[in-house]
């Protein structure tokens, strides 16, 4: 997706799986990634998400002053460097999007949010992305993006609003297409879908 800012993020690597940790998901984290996957999957993706902003970014998540027992998994030789272990209780669960039919590969996504205060290092720009920056969370619809990724931007707002118990009622919003149409579900703690929304498509790839 060139010329649009966009998330870091990648592929989930076999190896992130078992890439020593910190700490493990808070609670309510953990039961909503496992609603779909294996605990094991769901580690894995956000182990993916801290490696993967590590290489787009040079920005290292997790704890510091943490040495690894063992050799480290390819992609992680970094971490180990650095004793900095990557604490997946500090991530969020934020949204989770599925691609639509017809391209050749569909994506299941899952994005996270975190603190900036359990980030280590500088930015330093790559081959993939360019012009990294922060950004101000109410400045970022100035910026060309993807339909999907001004809608995780939005629920990270809301949920920057409300109490921790009002958030928690909220659900994970569940983004796809259907008949054309994009549409937002939300996910709730026990098992409920509410909120369906139906919005048109844009074709943005996203």
């Amino acid at each position: 997706m060139p010329d649009v800012y966009v998330f870091p993020g990648g592929a989930v690597d076999r190896r992130d799986g078992f890439a020593e940790i910190a700490n493990d998901y808070h609670p309510s984290v953990q039961q909503a990634l496992t609603r779909h996957c294996t605990l094991h999957r769901a580690r894995a993706l956000g182990l993916a998400a801290i490696r993967e902003t590590y290489e787009e970014t040079g920005l290292f998540f997790g704890v510091r002053d943490q040495a690894f027992s063992g050799k480290a998994p390819t992609g992680w030789a970094a971490f180990a460097e650095a004793q900095i272990k990557p604490a997946l209780g500090a991530l969020g669960f934020v949204a989770r999007a599925i691609t639509p039919k017809g391209p050749p590969r569909r994506f299941h996504a899952r994005f996270f949010v975190a603190d900036a205060r359990h980030l280590h290092g500088t930015l330093r720009e790559n081959d993939e992305l360019l012009d990294l920056t922060w950004v101000p969370i109410n400045e970022i619809d100035r910026l060309p993006t993807a339909s999907v990724t001004e809608l995780v931007v939005n629920e990270v707002a809301t949920a920057l609003s409300l109490q921790p118990e009002e958030d928690a009622q909220q659900g994970i919003p569940f983004i796809t297409r259907r008949m054309g149409k994009r549409v937002i579900r939300y996910e709730m703690a026990d098992g409920r879908i509410v909120r369906g929304l139906f919005e048109s498509a844009v074709d943005d790839g996203s």
